[in-house]
């Protein structure tokens, strides 16, 4: 997995806890008929309903709390287009990231969507946090993750999640299944195997 920063890196595997497939560093190739800039999609994501594992993949596992704050149903093929923040000026980069012409691009990518329905499905995830299709069971999203959300700050409309949630949630999983512990060099990521490592460290103290 490529990765930029710590943030990513953390909402990636949040994401991934989470029963989604994630796509970090998507890039939006300059095209006449697409985007007018090269660019990136910080995260692309999609979650299938069914999706299962025996070790960390039971509905208990899921954070729960946060999808039924976002309103999102599981019972739905979820895709997300996610914009990670770090820093505390960040207002500009997302209207940016949330163009409607980039939501074209990323959603396109995803894939649900044929190409008479993409035009139509970016203009409702433009205008809104969330659109459920009303025609196909699929639902798409933008989600803002940062770690701080200023009330004055003129972002669009897009689901929230604060990137100490994130990190709680990581170390939630791992303290609950020590297979977690035991195959963390199985994990391709650096920060991960540390809070791996951490956190079981601290277990046995």
């Amino acid at each position: 997995m490529a990765s930029v920063n710590f943030g990513e890196t953390l909402t990636y595997w949040y994401l991934r806890l989470n029963g989604f497939f994630p796509l970090a560093n998507f890039v939006l190739h300059k095209h006449e008929l697409t985007v007018g800039h090269s660019a990136d999609c910080d995260i692309l994501a999609i979650r299938l309903p069914g999706v299962y594992e025996e070790v960390g993949g039971h509905l208990i596992d899921w954070d729960r709390a946060a999808f039924e704050r976002w309103e999102l149903d599981l019972t739905r093929t979820i895709g997300l287009i996610v914009e990670v923040k770090t820093g505390k000026r960040y207002a500009k980069g997302v209207r940016r990231a949330f163009d409607q012409t980039r939501l074209e691009y990323a959603t396109r990518r995803l894939g649900l969507w044929h190409n008479e329905a993409l035009e139509r499905t970016a203009a409702a995830v433009s205008a809104a946090a969330v659109y459920n299709d009303p025609y196909h069971p699929y639902t798409i999203g933008k989600l803002l993750v940062a770690e701080r959300f200023p009330r004055n700050a003129n972002i669009p409309a897009c689901l929230k999640l604060n990137l100490r949630e994130a990190q709680t949630f990581i170390r939630d999983r791992i303290q609950r299944y020590e297979e977690k512990a035991r195959d963390k060099v199985y994990f391709p990521s650096d920060l991960i195997q540390y809070i791996i490592w951490h956190e079981a460290t601290c277990a046995a103290r």
